[in-house]
């Protein structure tokens, strides 16, 4: 859906990420208006752990208007890369490490609640890890922006975010709110703990049928070395009634 290119501020004398959107997106005035409340409330976000949001608007590109959102630049990589390094060398994350992450993802997120703002798809994909090792979550409000401006592109009631990392309401296409990003970030760290998924299938709607309907299995019987406490934080972030 985006393209993100590293450009240099003349203004300020900084480098900056600036996140280009599709043609076919900028098409729709709904979602181009969607984008940019969505962008003015994530910019309002100050933390740490939040990529900053710097400004927004929309250029003409081939005869279209291309929206752009143009932000901190992170050096570093994303937590994927973080995940995988760690894999390979010792089958997981250390569960220290994997704490220490989540906790700092949970700190943005505490930040975004208290704006009523939901991210929606919290996953290791958008979560970036600087070179100082500060947690940095990115992409707020696109799922969002996403799922309510697009009328083209989506059917109504359609679900936006990866299979894997989604809340049970999400998958049904209910209501989300704060709850269901705590659910993500449940799976984020049984997969940083354990190296693998809890819920994984042949199809995104396997995937999401398991949300729904199936228990996930303790993180200790992946990696032994962890803790029935872990156990019981992963358990209780993987319920399926938020309530």
């Amino acid at each position: 859906m985006a393209s993100v290119h590293l450009a240099y501020d003349t203004a300020l004398d900084r480098q900056v990420a600036i996140k280009t959107l599709h043609t076919e997106l900028g098409r729709e005035q709904s979602f181009r208006e969607r984008f940019r409340r969505e962008a003015q409330a994530v910019a309002k976000l100050s933390h740490t752990n939040i990529v900053s949001v710097f400004d927004t608007g929309e250029d003409e590109l081939d005869g279209g208007l291309m929206p752009y959102i143009v932000m901190e630049y992170v050096e570093g990589q994303p937590l994927r890369s973080v995940l995988d390094a760690d894999v390979r060398q010792y089958g997981a994350m250390p569960a220290d490490k994997a704490l220490t992450i989540t906790a700092d993802v949970l700190a943005a997120l505490e930040v975004s609640h208290e704006m009523d703002l939901v991210h929606r798809e919290i996953k290791p994909g958008n979560v970036m890890m600087t070179k100082r090792n500060v947690v940095k979550v990115m992409d707020f409000g696109i799922a969002r922006a996403m799922q309510s401006g697009v009328t083209s592109m989506t059917q109504t009631g359609m679900v936006v975010g990866t299979p894997q990392y989604l809340s049970a309401e999400q998958a049904l296409g209910r209501g989300v709110d704060a709850r269901s990003d705590l659910y993500s970030v449940g799976i984020m760290l049984f997969e940083l703990a354990t190296g693998r998924l809890s819920f994984d299938a042949d199809s995104p709607l396997a995937i999401a049928y398991a949300h729904v309907q199936e228990e996930p299995f303790a993180p200790s019987t992946v990696n032994r070395s962890l803790t029935p406490a872990m156990d019981a934080l992963v358990a209780r972030a993987l319920k399926k009634n938020p309530n």
